[in-house]
C-alpha cells in the first residue's frame, strides 16, 4: 500500500472529531473546574488589573465589530439560535421562580393591610411610597423565617 499525504482538510470530519473529543472530555473538564491549580479568587487585585488590561486591549476591536454593518445580522442570528435555550430556561428554573414568588407574595400580603387607604385616581403617591418603603424594609429577609 502506498502512503499518500493528505492534501485537503475535510471540515465535516474535523468537526465530527472535535465534537467527539469535547463529548468525551466532559469529565476531565469538570474535574479541572472542581480542582484548579490555583483558586480563581486567590488574588483579587491581580484579577482586577488583568480584567482592566483586557478590557482596554479589547476596546478597539469592540468598536470595530459593533460598527460593522453585519453586527445586527450576527446579533439576530445568535438570538434566533439561542431562542430554544431561553424558552427552555423557564422550565428549568420553574421551581426557583415558584420559591421566589411564594416568598414575595407572602410579603406583599403582609404589607397591604398596613398601607394608607386608596384615594381618588392620581392621589395614591403616599400609598405607593408606603408600599415601596415596606417592601424595602423586607429586603434580605424574604428567605428567612420571620
Amino acid at each position: 500500500m502506498a502512503i499518500t499525504p493528505r492534501t485537503t482538510i475535510n471540515p465535516q470530519n474535523a468537526t465530527t472529531r472535535w465534537q467527539n473529543g469535547v463529548a468525551g472530555a466532559g469529565g476531565r473538564w469538570l474535574a479541572g473546574i472542581k480542582s484548579p491549580r490555583a483558586l480563581p479568587n486567590a488574588n483579587p487585585a491581580r484579577n482586577a488589573t488583568n480584567w482592566q488590561a483586557g478590557v482596554a486591549q479589547a476596546l478597539n476591536k469592540f468598536q470595530t465589530n459593533i460598527s460593522s454593518p453585519h453586527y445586527l445580522t450576527r446579533l439576530e442570528n445568535g438570538a434566533t439560535a439561542k431562542q430554544g435555550s431561553y424558552t427552555g430556561s423557564g422550565a428549568a428554573h420553574a421551581s426557583d421562580m415558584l420559591s421566589a414568588i411564594t416568598k414575595v407574595a407572602a410579603a406583599i400580603e403582609q404589607v397591604l393591610p398596613t398601607l394608607p387607604a386608596k384615594g381618588p385616581r392620581g392621589t395614591n403617591i403616599a400609598r405607593s411610597t408606603a408600599f415601596q418603603e415596606a417592601m424595602h424594609a423586607k429586603k434580605g429577609t424574604l428567605g428567612k423565617t420571620e
